[in-house]
């Protein structure tokens, strides 16, 4: 009976979310293993497929594999993490698989490596053997001569182009055996990689709460089991700083860690302080790298050259052996969050792979998530606090500015009197400003005086945003453009123009308000291209400019000396959005956004103008009080059963007409039957139309919504396969962070 292997197919469909049964051919024995990437025949079209570590159950007519197209790309302990997110998230096996392989995987894999040729016989044969070619195959000939006069192998691209030869030429000296090919995983060399060279850092003095702090993570370590602490430390109190030492402990103990940063705060000045650390065993996986570049970082980890893995959310499912901590910093971040399916929540999942691999869990923050917090206090976490900034200096003055008496003094400015004598004040001094706003664009709206038209995008029915470098309105959800109006569509008036603030408009009020003043802007739009977001940061932290213009990119992680004076626009843009996490949010961001102020010997200030000086989130802000901001906001949550007292599965149907995606989502609630399970909706969307399509949504909450996910793994692709033909699907959200 010929050797059978289980294979999941490289391909998303209801038929598709399990193991086939393939027979392995003799001349492959011994290849087709766990984590193999294979070309199998499927129906009547060919795939590459995942060897898996199941059972393969003996099938009538079972089909053959034809090819071995990469080795060891996951272990039996990365198919446990695949299977764990499928049931978890509700999603396809290969969604989840593909988290766990390379870069570029199966054909690609191969492809990846870069082939270096060299000389099969000594330099003086190869230019007597080229010579004898000249006039039959002169391209060969130069091959052999190009060889012979360097004095090492050459990568495979760059022969072919110095000797002006195509590779039916390469191949014809293969076959004689004159040159040899050899593959290499491509260097990590580039602009965008760490420096290898870098000498390592001397460990600076440790405050009493670090040594504190670094000392539990660190005996956990050495214990070998699975640990788990939140680490709640104000901003600029030295939580990087236990995580080197937590990494460090690892790496005594002959495991690896994985240290993960949101993917805005991953800037050169956080990478090179690990790469000062550790040298040689840092690796970095993040979106800003290549394709090929990510890829040998990747093999790097998998062969266990590099054994501190730092990265953004994906760097979570790196093939690290034995990871001795895995760490989160600002794990209140949304970005930790996938928006694509699977949807996984980092957070969930670094916990799932910790406890799996008897590693230690690290999460940090200096404004945890309400129920991470919350678990802290049930012990789920051990706590760990570090109270005070480094050199014990004081946390930034918070000074509110109520923006209602400014209008009824007279002031129309995007600045307060107190906000703009302070900007002078401290641009004089020679120090530091950031001025941070939660919108991008010139304005946050068209409007016509005259009749109240806003100016809305035609797919979407949202309103446009005016973009004063561009001189076009544009919809930041489906990316429509259109010219400004120069009178109102509807009425005729003249009196129709951009309404609100923006970063743009920011910088311009600034600039007249300190002509002499250098202005960088940092937002969505200023860091489009790659690298742009590093080449600004750089040059204000060379002091090139006196004041940075930004968005939430600001407020993520970013250490200057010089900032002695943070601007927070608009307090309360995003407090009446709605989501339940909008109250917490707002309080996250300013409290982050005034922590980049004071962290050099002037002292912070932090004047945050505001609309709502009584709101929770603005008062707890002001006072830098997580703990009452957290008791409100807990007592919110029991009221209205979110989590941590509740898990949450969102729903969304999405379909070219409103009506097919209530019914869409309507059918699927007929089919469940929830039973114990609270429901809200169906309803519309927040934001209820999205490029073509409309959106409705579901929200389901329970103690425990195993079998609610379940059921839908069953009823959902059931569904979107039945309503392809019109446009609409489902999509599935567990652990929710916006509901947007």
């Amino acid at each position: 009976m010929p050797e059978l292997a289980a294979v999941v197919v490289d391909l998303v469909n209801p038929g598709t979310n399990r193991a086939f049964t393939y027979s392995v051919p003799v001349e492959l024995a011994g290849r087709v293993r766990c984590g193999a990437a294979v070309r199998v025949p499927f129906n009547k079209r060919w795939l590459t497929g995942y060897v898996v570590p199941e059972a393969a159950p003996p099938v009538e007519g079972v089909r053959s594999i034809a090819a071995v197209l990469a080795e060891g790309l996951f272990t039996p302990a990365g198919w446990e993490l695949v299977r764990w997110l499928s049931e978890r998230y509700v999603c396809h096996l290969v969604e989840a698989l593909r988290l766990i392989l390379p870069p570029r995987a199966g054909a690609q894999a191969a492809r990846a490596r870069q082939f270096k040729v060299g000389l099969a016989v000594p330099p003086e044969e190869a230019l007597a053997l080229s010579r004898g070619l000249e006039r039959r195959a002169p391209a060969q000939a130069r091959l052999l001569k190009t060889l012979a006069e360097v004095p090492a192998p050459l990568a495979r691209a760059r022969l072919l182009a110095l000797a002006d030869a195509g590779a039916d030429s390469l191949k014809g000296l293969l076959r004689r055996g004159v040159v040899s090919l050899a593959a290499e995983a491509p260097a990590a060399a580039g602009k965008n990689a760490l420096r290898a060279d870098l000498s390592c850092g001397v460990p600076p003095e440790l405050t009493p709460a670090q040594a504190a702090a670094a000392a539990a993570i660190g005996a956990a370590v050495k214990e070998g089991n699975y640990q788990a602490f939140l680490l709640h430390g104000v901003t600029g109190s030295g939580k990087t700083e236990v995580y080197l030492r937590a990494l460090a402990a690892a790496l005594a103990e002959g495991r690896g860690g994985i240290m993960l940063v949101p993917e805005i705060a991953l800037t050169p000045q956080t990478l090179e302080r690990f790469a000062r650390r550790f040298g040689r065993e840092v690796a970095v996986l993040h979106s800003a790298l290549s394709a090929g570049v990510r890829y040998a970082q990747w093999e790097r980890i998998r062969r266990g050259e590099a054994r501190v893995v730092v990265g953004a959310r994906s760097a979570l499912f790196a093939p690290l052996a034995r990871p001795g901590v895995i760490i989160l910093d600002e794990e209140h971040e949304p970005a930790y969050k996938q928006e694509e399916s699977p949807r996984y929540l980092a957070r969930e999942v670094a916990r799932w792979r910790a406890r799996q691999e008897g590693a230690v869990l690290v999460l940090g923050s200096a404004t945890p998530a309400v129920e991470t917090y919350y678990y802290a206090t049930q012990g789920r976490y051990r706590l760990l606090t570090l109270p005070e900034r480094i050199a014990r200096r004081p946390l930034p003055e918070v000074t509110v500015v109520d923006m209602r008496a400014e209008l009824a003094a007279g002031n129309r400015s995007i600045f307060s009197r107190n906000l703009a004598q302070a900007l002078e004040e401290t641009v004089g001094r020679r120090e530091q400003a950031i001025l941070f706003l939660n919108r991008r664009g010139y304005s946050t709206f068209v409007l016509c005086r005259q009749c109240g038209l806003v100016a809305s995008c035609p797919r979407c029915e949202l309103a446009l945003t005016l973009h004063q470098d561009s001189g076009r309105l544009v919809c930041h959800h489906c990316g429509y453009t259109a010219l400004p109006y120069r009178t109102c569509p509807r009425c005729g008036s003249r009196y129709i123009r951009d309404f609100g603030c923006g970063t743009e408009r920011v910088a311009s009020a600034a600039a007249q308000l300190l002509p002499a003043a250098r202005i960088l802007r940092l937002d969505g739009d200023t860091t489009v291209r790659r690298g742009a977001h590093d080449r600004i940061l750089s040059s204000f932290a060379a002091h090139e400019a006196d004041v940075l213009v930004g968005t939430q990119m600001v407020a993520k992680g970013l250490d200057f000396a010089r900032v002695s004076l943070v601007g927070i626009i608009s307090a309360d843009l995003a407090l009446h959005l709605p989501d339940p996490y909008a109250w917490e949010r707002t309080f996250q961001l300013l409290e982050q956004v005034a922590g980049r102020t004071g962290r050099g010997e002037a002292p912070g200030r932090v004047i945050l103008q505001t609309y709502n000086p009584a709101h929770t989130s603005i008062v707890c802000a002001e006072r830098h009080d997580y703990g009452g901001f957290y008791r409100a906001e807990l007592a919110r949550r029991r009221r209205h059963h979110y989590p941590p007292f509740a898990e949450v599965v969102l729903v969304r149907a999405l379909a070219p007409s409103e009506e097919a995606a209530r019914r869409l989502l309507e059918e699927l609630m007929a089919r469940l039957a929830a039973g114990e399970v609270e429901v809200e909706g169906p309803a519309p969307c927040p934001f209820p139309k999205t490029g073509d399509d409309y959106r409705w949504q579901a929200i389901f909450k329970g103690t425990d919504l195993g079998e609610l996910r379940r059921r839908l793994a069953v009823e959902v692709p059931e569904l979107n396969a039945g309503w392809r033909r019109q446009g609409a699907r489902l999509s599935v959200d567990v652990d929710p962070m916006s509901y947007l």
